[in-house]
């Protein structure tokens, strides 16, 4: 599965975080997709695993989401061959989020409150 630079998938429950994420990437040149909980993401993942230019080259993660979590989201997503290599950045507020992001095979963790530089960083590193 070939990642086309740039496309982002989001995973957020909070309308407002979701937004400046995705006006953030906007500005700086990726193309954010949008999801606002680990079910929606799922089934967008899914449904763009076999168009290889809509794969996103990494999905940023929160973890506590209705409907299905960050941690059941990834649980699925390493279930699903075609998609278990999308690489994941956790966002989190947890005081352990180096322990959750290790637990969940993350390439990389964004703690919240979110510092835009670095996440702009871990985007680049996997998106440029």
């Amino acid at each position: 599965m070939v990642a086309t630079p740039g496309n982002v998938l989001i995973v957020e429950d909070d309308p407002d975080v979701r937004d400046m994420l995705s006006t953030l990437l906007s500005l700086e040149g990726f193309h954010p997709v949008a999801a606002e909980d680990g079910l929606e993401a799922l089934h967008l993942l899914r449904a763009v695993r076999h168009r290889a230019p809509d794969v996103p080259c990494l999905v940023l993660l929160d973890l506590k989401m209705p409907r299905l979590s960050g941690h059941e989201f990834r649980r699925a997503q390493l279930g699903d061959p075609i998609v278990a290599n999308v690489p994941v950045a956790v966002m989190s507020g947890a005081v352990d989020l180096q322990q959750r992001a290790e637990a969940l095979g993350a390439v990389a963790m964004v703690p919240k409150p979110i510092d835009c530089d670095a996440l702009l960083d871990v985007v680049r590193r996997y998106c440029a």
